[in-house]
């Protein structure tokens, strides 16, 4: 039985900048991985040998990818999902470097960014397996259209447990036989006499590292002018060649489709990554609430569907600056953060990133930009506001 979550991509840019050079100047090569579609966009008098390239940067998302995926059953990450609490399992260095990174945003989120919301996201529909074409229950908590029937509470409040949502727990090194991560002790619940332990979701930094691994092949291979991008999530910038000053004019898609602008801003930027997340991408609708894959481990529910609370939320939000392992995180963290919150977050790191996002009030049905990048990177064609 195959269900359907409905997706859509929030940047358009991998297909508005290419469609916008003239001539020549700029070719383009493709891959698919990490479940959608990486594409590499170079000028071919700056690259000696393209082939070799493209098969550089293939194989290390692929290398990545076969590491940190969880649909991938021989993973670092999926094997640890499938150990006992308190095991430690041997891990290869791409996850590693992925769980290092992911702690430092852990940490500089105050959780608001956490891969040990595995299971939730899992319990929500929003894992790998149900991606394919024919899903079907397997777990105690498995619904058969996870669509149209929201999960039960007892598993809602079992997997939101402090225990299974510990990553600062999680025992990540190296010793003499390699790399290791060590699920805590204390990561279990037991519901109906089903024990469940901490799962990993790298999905929301898996993309972003891929994507900082092709910078630096594409770099070493002499490229200055171009981008790399992995779907709508991931991209980093060189300079675009046909325009004054290497800046492209990147076009963000309205997050809404009943915004007046298909693009609510455009972003004129070069030589960094852009990170961008939303409940717009993967999600389904019950109820009239929308259900996405960016799961609050706040609240154990997706982001502007929890009871008690009044829907409003940051429905889409870019990050521009840092790695792009780093913006994708904070794009996932910033898409769980109260309004208040979100604004504090983005002035206290303003020197190393800069962000834009739209918030929704629910209460009154109105969306605003928020932003603190300058006039000149960025325009925004619906009510904004400058974060100071």
């Amino acid at each position: 039985m195959r269900k359907t979550i409905a997706a859509a991509a929030v940047l358009s840019a991998c297909a508005l900048l290419l469609g916008a050079c003239a001539g020549n100047m700029l070719a383009a090569k493709d891959d698919p991985c990490f479940g959608t579609q990486a594409r590499w966009v170079y000028v071919p008098s700056e690259i000696a040998d393209a082939d070799a390239v493209m098969a550089d940067l293939t194989a290390r998302a692929h290398s990545i990818e076969a590491d940190i995926s969880a649909e991938q059953a021989q993973s670092s990450v999926a094997r640890f999902n499938a150990s006992a609490a308190g095991e430690r399992v041997p891990i290869g260095e791409e996850a590693f470097e992925v769980l290092t990174a992911a702690r430092a945003v852990y940490a500089e989120t105050e959780g608001a960014y956490n891969p040990a919301a595995g299971r939730l996201v899992d319990l929500w529909g929003f894992s790998p397996r149900f991606h394919g074409q024919s899903y079907l229950p397997v777990q105690p908590y498995d619904r058969e259209d996870f669509t149209v029937q929201l999960p039960e509470e007892k598993y809602i409040a079992a997997f939101s447990q402090e225990c299974l949502l510990d990553f600062g727990a999680v025992g990540i090194g190296k010793d003499e036989e390699g790399y290791y991560a060590e699920k805590p002790a204390s990561a279990s619940v037991t519901v109906d006499g089903t024990v469940y332990t901490m799962q990993l979701d790298l999905g929301g930094i898996g993309k972003g590292y891929c994507a900082d691994e092709a910078t630096a092949i594409l770099r070493a291979a002499g490229q200055t002018s171009g981008y790399y991008n992995l779907g709508a999530s991931s991209m980093r910038l060189f300079a675009d060649p046909t325009r004054s000053g290497g800046v492209w004019e990147v076009s963000v898609n309205s997050p809404r489709p009943f915004f007046a602008s298909a693009n609510y801003a455009t972003l004129r930027l070069r030589d960094t990554a852009i990170s961008t997340s939303g409940d717009h991408e993967q999600y389904y609708e019950y109820g009239g609430v929308r259900y996405c894959h960016i799961v609050d481990p706040a609240t154990g529910y997706p982001i502007g569907a929890a009871p008690g609370q009044d829907g409003s939320h940051v429905v889409c939000v870019s990050v521009v600056g840092g790695s792009a392992a780093e913006g994708d995180a904070r794009a996932t963290a910033l898409s769980c953060m109260g309004l208040e919150q979100a604004k504090e977050y983005a002035v206290r790191h303003a020197d190393e990133f800069r962000v834009l996002f739209v918030w929704l009030d629910a209460r009154t049905g109105t969306y605003t930009a928020y932003t603190n990048l300058d006039a000149a990177q960025c325009s925004i064609n619906i009510p904004a506001e400058v974060i100071a």
